[in-house]
Order: C-alpha cells, then sequence, then structure tokens
C-alpha cells in the first residue's frame, strides 16, 4: 500500500554537509536556510538535529503569525520560569533564557562545544525581541543558529550576520525531475512511468509538500493506474481539490482584500502581461505577492515580462475558488486592461476558457480558432469544450474535426471516428480538409490491419482539393497539392523504396523553400531525416531532424498539427545516435517544449529512455523502462510503438535472467496484433526472437532472428538489417560477421564504428583483436556483446594454441583455473546448465530426460558449447567446469523454471 513509508530526504545531501560544517563551528556561527513553503525546511532541520543531537543540546522555537505582535512569544516555551512582570524586560528574559540554556548544557564552560543550537522555524513570522535577542546571543557565543525562512530578506534587518560571515546562507531549491521521480517512487512503493513523473513536477514546481498531496489525488482520482505494479498515467484529468486544494488556500488566506484580488486576477489571466497588471494597478500588490513567493515575474520571448502563479497548480486551484460573479467582473475589468496589449495564443485561450465557464457568449470564429489552438497545445479537454459550443451553422464540420482530434489524443478512438465520419466529404475549405486528412493518417498509422493507406488517402485529399479549387486562392491550392503529394513519398517511405523517396524529397524542399511553404518544408525535413537514419546515415539525419523541431518551437499554428510526427523521428535520431543528454531534454525536462504533447504520447518518454539505458549498458534501467512504456502504451498507443516496447523489454529483460518479466513480455507480445509498415514488424519479428532465445535457449529462435535479418537485407532495409544483425552477434552468432562487416561500413553512429571492429576481428580469426576490444571497451561496447567477443576469442585462442591471448584472458575473466561457473564466457543459461550435467557425467539421453528436451537439441547445445570454449571432447569441458556439488539441485531448478 502506498503512502505508508518514511519518507528520506530526497535532493539535499549536499546542503546538509554544508550547514553541518557550519554549525558544527565553534559557538557564535550558524545558518540560515531559506525556501518556500512545502520545500522541507522542517525536515531539512530535523534531520540537521538528528546529526547533532549528540554532540549538543538542541532547542526548537516555533514562530507564527498569531504570536508576532507578542513580545518573545516565540520564546515561551524557553522560558517557563519568567514571572509575569518580567516579560517586558529585555535583561530578564535574557538572563532567564541563558540560565535555560546552561542547564541543558549540562554546566559546560562556553567554549568546550556544549553551546545549544537553536533551530528557528519560520523565522519570517517571529516576534522582533525574540530575534534580536537570539542575535545577541549569537554574537556573545552563547548559542549556535539555524534560521529557516521564507526569504533571507525577512531576517535581513535583525540578522544583519548573514553578511558579516556568521551565519553562512543555504538555500533548499524545488526538486528537479529525476528527484520528483525518486519521490514519486518512493510514495507509491512503486515504479511510475517517466511522463507522468514529469508533469507531476511541473504541475508543483517540484515542490514536495504539493507533489505528495498532488500524488494521493491522482490516485484517489483516477489519474494514476497501477498496471502490472507500474503506476502510468491515464488521459483523465488530474485533479487538484481535496487536500491539495487546502494547502494552496492556507497559502493565500492570510492575504489581504486587495492582495487576493490581485492574486485572483493573475490566476484567471494567466500569463498577464506585467503592463497589464500595471494598468489594473497592482504595482503593490505583485511586489508583496512576489515577495511571498506566490507569484512570479517571467521573461516570455514574444510578450515581454508576464506575471504568473508561483506554481500552475496555484494558478488551477485558485481559478476554481472565484465565485462566478465575482469572476465575471473581474473578466471585463481585465478586457478593458487588456485593450491594444499583445496576450499570445495563451492568454487567448485562457481568456475564452474563462468565458466559456461563465456561460458567455463567445464568436464562433473564435470558438473554432479556441479549439484548433488546444489541439495544437496538447490541450484537448479545451478544445472539446471549444468545440461543442460551435452552432450547427457553417463552422459545424471544421468544429468536429477539432472535436475529432481531441478525442483521438484522448485516446477515444472509437468517438473520435464517429466525430470525424464525413467530414473530409463536407469540408467547406482546404484548410479544414488538411485539419481531417491529418486526423485519418494519424487513425492509419496505428491501425493494426491493412497498412497500404497512404495511397488511397492521398488520392481522396487530391480530389477534396479538385473540388474545391475554384473557390480557394491558388497559392492555397498548390500548397495543399502539396501536401497530398508529400503523402505519396509517406507511402515511399513506408514501403521501403528510400531511393526514390529521397529524390522526390530533394525536390520538394527545393520547391518549398522557394514557395517559403513552412509546412510542406517540415514534413519534407521530418521525412528526410526518416529515409537517411533508415539507410544507414543517421548524423545527416540528425541536421534535417533538428532543422524539423526548430521550425516546429518557432513556426506556425499549423505546424503544431505535425508535432507528434516530428518529434517521434527526431526522438529515433537521437537514439541511434547515441545523444543522451539530448534526448533527456526533450522528453525529460519540465522545459520542454514539447513537454505537453508527451503527457498524451503513449510511453515514447519511457520508450526513448529505455533506448538510451539499453545502449548505455544499464539493461536493468532499460527493463524497467520498456515495462513502463508498454503499460503506458496499453492504454493509449499513438505513435504504435507497444509490438517494439515489449519486444525490447523481453529481451533487456532476458539478457538480465529476468525470466517472470521476460516471459510475461513475450507472451504479451504474442497476443499484440502486428502494425505498422512492413521494417517495423520485420524489427519486431527479429527482436523478439532474440528475446525468446535468450528466454528458453532454443535454436530455432536464433534462427528466426538471423532470417528476419536476412529478410531485411532482401528488401534493403538497412537499419534494420543493421540492427538485427548486430542482435544476432550479442547472442553468439559469429557466422553472419562477414556480412555485418559489409554493413557497417559507410554506416553512420558510434555502434557501426564498434561493430565494424568487431566483425573485422572475427572475419580475421584475430583472437588478439577480439580480446583487446573487450580489454579496453568502447562505451558502445555492452556486457553481453564482452562476453560473446572474449568466448570467440577464448575459441580462437585455444584453437591456435596462443598462449599470449590465453592468458590475457584468464586476466580478464579473473578465473585463472577456478572453474567458477558464472565466469564461463558467452554461455547462454542452457547451455552452462547442460555443461554442468555434462561435467557431472550424466549422457546426452539422460539430460534430454532431465531437461524435457530431445536427444538432438542436447547435442545440438553441447556442440555449441565446445565451439565457444574451443575444445572438442567431454574430458575437455570437466576440466574446465568441474563437478558440481549438488547435481540433484541444479536439476530441480531447471525443471521447476520449465
Amino acid at each position: 500500500m502506498y503512502g505508508l513509508n518514511p519518507r528520506p530526504l530526497m535532493g539535499r545531501d549536499t546542503v546538509l554537509s554544508s550547514v553541518l560544517e557550519s554549525l558544527t563551528r565553534p559557538a557564535g556561527h550558524g545558518a540560515a536556510v531559506a525556501a518556500e513553503t512545502g520545500l522541507g525546511k522542517t525536515a531539512f532541520a530535523a534531520a540537521v538535529a538528528q546529526k547533532l543531537q549528540e554532540k549538543m543540546p538542541v532547542h526548537w522555537v516555533y514562530s507564527s503569525p498569531a504570536l508576532q505582535s507578542v513580545p518573545y512569544g516565540a520564546l515561551a516555551s524557553l522560558l517557563p520560569d519568567l514571572a509575569p512582570g518580567q516579560t517586558g524586560s529585555p535583561l530578564a528574559v535574557m538572563r532567564a533564557l541563558i540560565g535555560k540554556l546552561s542547564e541543558t548544557a549540562g554546566g559546560l564552560p562556553a567554549g568546550q562545544g556544549a553551546e545549544p543550537l537553536i533551530i528557528v522555524d519560520d523565522a519570517h513570522d517571529i516576534d522582533g525581541p525574540s530575534l534580536d535577542l537570539l542575535a545577541q546571543l549569537l554574537e556573545a557565543r552563547h548559542i549556535r543558529l539555524l534560521v529557516l525562512t521564507r526569504s533571507f530578506q525577512d531576517i535581513s534587518g535583525v540578522l544583519p550576520h548573514t553578511w558579516d560571515g556568521q551565519l553562512s546562507r543555504h538555500r533548499l531549491l524545488p526538486l528537479d525531475e529525476r528527484q520528483v521521480l525518486s519521490l514519486c517512487q518512493q510514495e507509491l512503493q512503486g515504479q511510475i512511468s517517466a511522463a507522468a513523473a514529469v508533469e507531476l513536477a511541473r504541475l508543483t514546481g517540484g515542490n514536495p509538500m504539493y507533489l505528495l498531496a498532488v500524488v494521493d489525488e491522482a490516485v484517489r482520482g483516477g489519474f494514476l493506474v497501477q498496471r502490472q505494479g507500474i503506476w502510468v498515467a491515464t488521459n483523465g484529468a488530474l485533479p487538484v481539490g481535496g487536500r491539495v486544494g487546502d494547502l494552496v488556500k492556507t497559502q493565500i488566506r492570510g492575504l489581504d482584500h486587495e492582495d487576493r484580488a490581485a492574486m485572483e486576477v493573475i490566476c484567471l489571466a494567466e500569463p498577464l502581461p506585467l503592463t497589464a497588471g500595471f494598468r489594473l494597478g497592482l504595482h503593490e500588490s505583485v511586489d508583496r505577492l512576489t515577495d511571498s513567493l506566490l507569484v512570479k515575474v517571467s521573461a516570455d520571448a514574444r510578450l515581454g515580462q508576464v506575471l504568473r502563479p508561483m506554481h500552475p497548480l496555484y494558478g488551477d486551484v485558485v481559478r476554481g475558488m472565484v465565485p462566478a460573479v465575482r469572476s465575471a467582473r473581474l473578466l471585463q475589468q481585465l478586457q478593458h486592461a487588456l485593450d491594444g496589449v499583445e496576450v499570445g495564443e495563451e492568454g487567448v485561450l485562457r481568456r475564452i476558457s474563462w468565458a466559456l465557464a461563465l456561460g458567455a457568449d463567445i464568436p464562433e470564429q473564435q470558438l473554432l480558432f479556441a479549439a484548433e489552438t488546444a489541439n495544437n497545445r496538447s490541450d484537448p479537454r479545451l478544445a472539446l469544450r471549444a468545440a461543442a459550443a460551435v452552432g450547427q451553422g457553417k463552422l459545424r464540420i471544421p468544429a468536429q474535426v477539432q472535436e475529432a482530434r481531441a478525442l483521438l489524443l484522448l485516446g477515444e478512438a472509437g468517438p473520435a471516428a464517429a466525430a470525424l465520419e464525413g467530414t473530409l466529404e463536407q469540408a467547406p475549405d482546404l484548410h479544414t480538409v488538411k485539419q481531417a486528412m491529418l486526423v485519418h493518417i494519424r487513425f492509419a498509422m496505428t491501425a493494426t490491419g491493412e497498412t497500404d493507406w497512404a495511397g488511397p488517402l492521398a488520392l481522396a485529399w487530391t480530389r477534396v482539393i479538385d473540388r474545391l479549387s475554384k473557390d480557394e486562392p491558388l497559392e492555397a491550392v498548390e500548397r495543399a497539392r502539396c501536401g497530398a503529394q508529400l503523402l505519396g513519398i509517406l507511402r515511399m517511405v513506408r514501403e521501403g523504396d528510400y531511393v526514390h523517396a529521397e529524390l522526390e524529397l530533394a525536390q520538394m524542399l527545393r520547391r518549398a523553400r522557394e514557395s517559403a511553404d513552412r509546412d510542406a518544408i517540415l514534413c519534407a525535413e521530418a521525412l528526410t531525416a526518416e529515409v537517411l537514419m533508415a539507410t544507414g546515415r543517421a548524423q545527416t539525419a540528425l541536421e534535417h531532424s533538428t532543422v524539423a523541431m526548430q521550425m516546429l518551437q518557432d513556426g506556425s499554428a499549423e505546424s503544431q498539427l505535425m508535432g507528434t510526427f516530428v518529434l517521434h523521428r527526431h526522438l529515433d535520431v537521437l537514439g541511434w545516435l547515441g545523444e543522451w543528454e539530448q534526448l533527456q531534454e526533450t522528453v525529460g525536462s519540465v522545459d520542454s517544449p514539447v513537454q505537453p504533447a508527451l503527457l498524451y504520447s503513449g510511453g515514447v518518454v519511457d520508450f526513448a529512455l529505455g533506448i538510451s539505458r539499453l545502449r548505455s549498458n544499464a539493461p536493468d534501467d532499460a527493463a524497467r523502462h520498456f515495462s513502463a512504456a508498454a503499460e503506458a502504451a496499453a492504454l493509449h498507443d499513438p505513435q504504435g510503438i507497444l509490438p517494439l516496447a515489449l519486444a525490447l523489454g523481453s529481451f533487456a529483460a532476458g539478457s538480465l535472467g529476468q525470466r517472470d518479466l521476460a516471459g510475461r513480455m513475450l507472451a504479451e507480445a504474442g497476443r499484440t496484433a502486428p502494425r505498422g509498415p512492413e521494417q517495423f514488424r520485420l524489427l519486431v519479428e527479429g527482436i523478439l526472437a532474440g528475446g525468446r532465445y535468450l528466454w528458453d535457449s532454443d535454436e530455432a529462435s536464433m534462427k528466426a532472428l538471423r532470417e528476419s535479418a536476412e529478410q531485411a537485407q532482401e528488401r534493403s532495409f538497412t537499419a534494420v538489417e543493421f540492427t538485427l544483425r548486430h542482435l544476432y552477434l550479442r547472442l553468439g552468432g559469429f557466422d553472419d560477421a562477414g556480412r555485418l562487416l559489409k554493413v557497417t561500413e559507410g554506416f553512420e553512429g558510434p555502434q557501426a564504428a564498434v561493430l565494424n571492429r568487431v566483425a573485422r576481428a572475427v572475419v580475421d580469426q584475430d583472437c588478439a583483436a577480439l580480446a583487446a576490444l573487450v580489454a579496453d571497451p568502447d562505451p558502445e561496447m555492452d556486457e553481453l556483446l564482452a562476453k560473446q567477443c572474449l568466448a570467440e576469442a577464448l575459441r580462437l585462442a585455444r584453437r591456435s594454441n596462443n598462449k599470449d591471448v590465453l592468458n590475457r584472458i584468464e586476466r580478464l575473466t579473473g578465473r585463472r583455473g577456478s572453474g567458477n561457473r558464472g565466469s564461463l564466457p558467452g554461455l547462454t543459461r542452457r547451455e552452462r546448465d547442460i555443461a554442468a550435467l555434462v561435467a557431472d557425467g550424466h549422457r546426452n539421453a539422460e539430460i534430454a530426460g532431465m531437461l524435457n528436451l530431445s536427444v538432438r537439441t542436447v547435442e545440438g547445445h553441447i556442440y555449441r558449447t565446445y565451439e565457444k570454449l574451443g575444445i572438442s571432447r567431454r574430458e575437455e569441458l570437466k576440466e574446465i567446469f568441474p563437478q558440481l556439488d549438488q547435481p540433484s539441485g541444479l536439476q530441480n531448478r531447471i525443471v521447476g523454471a520449465e
């Protein structure tokens, strides 16, 4: 059950170490720690107290607004013996406090390290006399001081020591995305999808107090659901009521009427241009709200300085608190203040959403604009609200298209198809046609049935263009035809006709640049990147995918239609090239420009991170990410990644010996309908074959993997062939090294260089080169491949009796004749088990009966073991692999695992 586990400090080790260093200096020193509410100042101070409580007495002083007007009110707990008449005497209070502190110090004189530590919580709310007295005791070296405050400015007037070195200053920063992920997993006691964690980080600003409250509400409200032990985000709305609302309301409860009204306006209008705020007379309130860390002033590339609530969470809660009558009045005031002020797309959407909530009349053209823009910005719920408000007039069909887009984004394929039906034929203009066509394409790209859809859709698009061409400007018609032509090129790409597709794309890019058709350029650049990557030119592909991503971020609203199409190809290129830092920034950061779209991506984030971990020799992390990607995609899979996530996950788990996870993912893959073009299906089939081989050591699986690679070769699917032959090599298939050598020549990317060296050494039968590759491994030399290289080097060295290489291999493995079973290089689980039984003296027929295998299968495993170890007789195997002490225990384990 989640929520019952203790919560250690997260991401505070460096600050904790620095504060402890300051507090263990001689008396008269201390530290001040500043952080906004909810970042864990009190928990941090408790950790400090726990570290120091055996070295010095520790006292807590609690401040509050209620005691702020009471002299020495914060020190009341340390002044139990003070007579009522003495509370007004600073000298009497000081003597009483020193006496109390001396008692707890055990009577040790000053200077012997027993001076107490005073921890002042919420020092920004402390009464002036208490803080002044503590400052005097600090100056006199009677105490050490740890001050917790909202900001250093709140205490700088009374504690000038913060500036002269007596008090070191420290800030507790919000948790970053990785720390949020870790805290969520601690709280939920299970894995959480990366996309969900990033969204929680964005909403809460990395504030632990709000984060834990939101996690609780997300589980209660169904935004987070657990599948196979993994918490994934659904497409439901993230609730911000309950405890979350109470926490936010507590923060704004103490605001006066003027500041509260300013807070409401800023949240309702977010983002509010600073100039509009000044027009509304919010100058002083903005200063106070920013000092209270409730509001922030941020820079916008187009709008200049804008006002926003400190966290998106504040805005969501406050907007729901404002009564309708008051909200309507504020909207009127804001509209007057915004006259002539640029507010940007986000500001327009906020005002329309605000007006929709009030039931105000909104022109239908504005509603349609809001629906389309909200879809472009990955806000499908607002898009649905705006589209539903459009009447039954001439804008109804365009509104239906936006409804279909929004529903598809939410994973509601059935309702989306119903909304889309007939819109292409009834579309009143080419803009609506384009929107409808792209929704049709998204449907088709994730379908599990017919793969030849691009041609019929391109033909349908052309027919609609012909129907509407007489009523549209010539330039619009030409651009529409360009879109239909691009769909035809997409068909070539999906069919693997890369040569003709590349020629067509080059011509398309030239024409699109001449006519400044940004949408055509964007799509052509992304497709060019896909073609180049598929043909082994990933480094060149990166140039094109980067251009497309930059256009996506800086381009028109219509360009956003292609957002996920461009993003998916860019992530593929980054994965091929091992650009892990850039990939992490793209999918794992709240600041990523594509972060809103990733929330509805159905596992793309974890899938991309799984690729990076698998290639970074971290198969355990990779298996977890692929599992999360598969569970998220099982709920909603707009990019069609589920089959590949299951295949890669089974391979990663199998390489670790995680049989339960590998078996479950293989079984699920068997129940998953194939999808995508032929090259994608071949890739999935080949990787699944590799995963099955790791799971059951069945030679038929290796044969299936090799056949998939050969089919990719026949169809000129270069990147697919490269991947599958790489996989085959990692599983010990060195018989195709000659073909891999040819494939890797001229293939761009860091993997190709390493595999080319391995293939060259195998083809040349160079055991010394193979051993050298393992001795000084490249980052792309994963552990599985290294083991296989070591096994092949051993086989070749034994065959040629190369003692130098044999000695080097012994040093590399650390065996030196120990016969440790776990160090046998390159053997699969099944081969090791059979080798153990052979070493124990069992005949082939006996082994077959014990393991429920055929005698022929057992003989095949023994033959491959001999090949890998460079031996030819059972006696040699016994020398390498001494008899096990408990063969029956091995037998029971093997039989039980089947």
